[in-house]
């Protein structure tokens, strides 16, 4: 072999372990498989590549999840660090805020993802900064426009119900701005707690009623169960909306008012690019999104399926669902 060859295949060695070495591992960690949760898995790894973080090359991934459990949430996490990424998707609050107190190596940056209010969680110190270690993109709802939507739905609507669970923050959270805007918007909002989504039935069955229509909030412990709260809704000719959209219940609810979840997986994308390109967390305010991260829909079959025609305001909107 030649001197010339041997320089050859040095460089050539030297350019593939130089490749090798810049290529960071990103660990993705979320609470369960649900397909709203890997919207926001899927936006985010599309969005990278987007941005020239080409998977197999410039990234790789890996996804770990607790499967709703919460006691498997510090197994999911020692399995994160021990991964030594150079950064961590972690997608829901709870696994958040665990992931701030269980990732022990504070050089690795946490990017949230499906959090509502990352300030109230303590994952932030506020809306203008992230901490030391994390940051992201938040999924703060919208409900003066919720309600406006609902009230173009259901012209004379006066109450809406909502289920939620008292021991998560996100959901706090989400009933304290609800009520807010409802009091602003001259609705009653009715919630009713649910502490396991085996008590969902019996809850959805007690708004019968007492009011004109429910909501569904980002409740995770909700959001596993909506086929089975759509099944009650339908029974006591109840409409039924939804925070997440889901193409496959579109015939069972009467339409939604979400937040793309791969929207925000797009946004917390962004960040993500930003600190692996050198930024620091604490300098990267939470995203917060605006009016092009909801969508508006109104099912037809959904509609009909607890006896209220379509508004004639809204006979030929974009939002229908036929």
């Amino acid at each position: 072999m030649s001197l010339k060859t041997l320089r050859l295949a040095a460089a050539l060695a030297l350019t593939a372990a130089t490749a090798q070495a810049e290529t960071k591992h990103i660990a993705i960690a979320s609470f369960g498989e649900h397909p709203a949760l890997n919207q926001v898995a899927e936006g985010f790894k599309d969005r990278m590549g987007a941005l020239g973080h080409a998977e197999g090359t410039a990234v790789t991934y890996s996804f770990s999840h607790a499967n709703f459990d919460r006691t498997l949430i510090p197994q999911v996490l020692a399995k994160v660090e021990a991964e030594k990424p150079a950064l961590v998707l972690a997608i829901t609050t709870g696994l958040n805020q665990a992931a701030v107190r269980g990732i022990t190596d504070k050089t690795i940056p946490i990017v949230f993802a499906s959090v509502v209010d990352p300030v109230v969680a303590g994952i932030v110190p506020d809306w203008q900064h992230g901490s030391a270690t994390s940051t992201g993109a938040s999924m703060m709802p919208d409900f003066d426009a919720t309600l406006a939507f609902l009230k173009q739905v259901i012209p004379g609507i006066q109450a809406v119900g909502t289920l939620f669970n008292p021991g998560e923050d996100n959901d706090a959270t989400n009933m304290e701005l609800l009520t807010e805007a409802g009091k602003k918007a001259g609705i009653r909002i009715v919630g009713v707690p649910v502490e396991a989504s085996a008590d969902l039935p019996q809850r959805m069955q007690s708004l019968a009623g007492q009011v004109d229509a429910v909501f569904l909030i980002q409740s995770n412990v909700v959001q596993t169960a909506v086929p089975i709260v759509a099944q009650v809704a339908q029974r006591i000719r109840m409409p039924l909306f939804n925070s997440v959209f889901n193409p496959a219940l579109q015939d069972q609810l009467a339409g939604f008012h979400a937040i793309s979840y791969r929207k925000n997986g797009e946004h917390a994308a962004d960040i993500a690019d930003r600190i692996l390109k050198g930024a620091k967390p604490a300098d990267i305010a939470p995203y917060v999104p605006v009016a092009g991260d909801f969508d508006s829909y109104v099912s037809v079959k959904g509609m009909e399926a607890v006896g209220l025609p379509i508004p004639d305001a809204l006979k030929d909107s974009p939002w229908l669902l036929k």
